[in-house]
């Protein structure tokens, strides 16, 4: 059964039509002939990000310029037929493929075409020709400087994630404590895969940011949902260690007390001095402790060891890490 899919006008529709408008409004005011495929160039160079539209841009303006001169020149010679066409495409794709131009090949066939069709190859049909270029590459350049700003999007994923692993943090503080160790960890596992999926959906977003910007190359967005990814490793390892603690060690207490307050402080890179010091008084006490005299008591005290050594990376990943600055704070 057909079905409709759900739409909203994006902004880049909207700059589409705008763009494609205004070019085909400049060119016939300029007097251009064949001034509706400005339209064509500037919808096939509105991209999502700044850094990509100029590359498309570039790529077009050099790929055009070569087969207009290369369709200006075999024409003339050979005359303007379809088989000349032919040829010239089966000689242009690869060239565009060494000159890693390739992008503009479809841009550039509309291009051969207007040579194929023009009434006489002269010096006109060249100025013609270059400015149509100008016009719908121009406008689409003019169009993609306008770009909506990510960081709304950027720090809401931020606050999903900080969400997810103080819930995790919390989960694991509760299961040390309470009697009912499976339902209170079972939910742990799909936290985390659905963490994962957003930290990777953020990073992508952040990466486009990048990519809307010139003179800056890397995102503080960017390295933070790195640092998390790093993070939530520590935490699936972690996750397997605590459902190996049971029993009555004195240190467990301390223990699901340090995980509670590191999820309260999931956000905060001041109280991470404070942290180290609880867990490594916790180690201590560890240490001092006599040995376990049952296999499941030795389970539990290496359990609790090596969760302490991966909650210590976890704490100095976010220790180096720093806190997020925002573009305006960067220098």
């Amino acid at each position: 059964m057909l079905s409709l899919n759900p739409y909203r006008i994006g902004f880049r529709t909207i700059k589409t039509a705008v763009g494609m408008a205004l070019g085909i409004i400049i060119a016939k005011l300029i007097g251009l002939d064949n001034f509706a495929s400005s339209a064509i160039l500037v919808v096939l160079c509105i991209k999502h990000t700044k850094v990509h539209s100029l590359q498309a841009i570039v790529s077009r303006f050099i790929s055009c310029l070569i087969i207009l001169l290369i369709g200006m020149l075999a024409f003339s010679i050979l005359g303007q037929h379809a088989l000349v066409i032919g040829l010239i495409v089966l000689l242009f794709i690869p060239l565009t493929v060494v000159l890693n131009v390739q992008e503009g090949v479809i841009t550039s066939c509309v291009i051969l075409l207007h040579v194929f069709n023009a009434k006489s190859i002269d010096l006109h049909l060249f100025i013609n020709e270059v400015l149509l270029l100008c016009v719908g590459l121009g406008i689409a350049f003019i169009m993609n400087l306008i770009m909506p700003s990510l960081d709304h999007n950027l720090n809401q994923y931020k606050q999903k994630v900080e969400s997810e692993f103080r819930h995790i943090f919390t989960t694991f503080s509760h299961y040390l404590l309470t009697d009912d160790k499976m339902t209170s960890i079972n939910t742990v596992e799909d936290h985390i895969q659905h963490l994962k999926l957003t930290i990777k959906k953020a990073k992508s977003l952040a990466f486009r940011d990048v990519k809307n910007h010139f003179v800056r190359n890397e995102n503080s967005y960017y390295h933070y949902f790195d640092m998390r990814e790093e993070q939530l490793e520590l935490l699936m390892r972690i996750h397997n260690l605590v459902q190996h603690i049971d029993g009555r060690d004195e240190t467990i207490e301390q223990l699901s007390g340090l995980l509670s307050e590191v999820g309260e402080n999931v956000n905060s890179n001041d109280y991470t001095v404070l942290r180290l010091h609880s867990l490594y008084d916790i180690r201590l006490k560890v240490q001092e402790a006599p040995l376990p005299t049952t296999h499941a008591e030795l389970e539990t005290r290496a359990s609790i060891m090596q969760t302490l050594y991966e909650l210590e990376e976890y704490l100095n990943i976010k220790s180096h890490f720093g806190s997020l600055k925002m573009h305006s704070e960067v220098s």
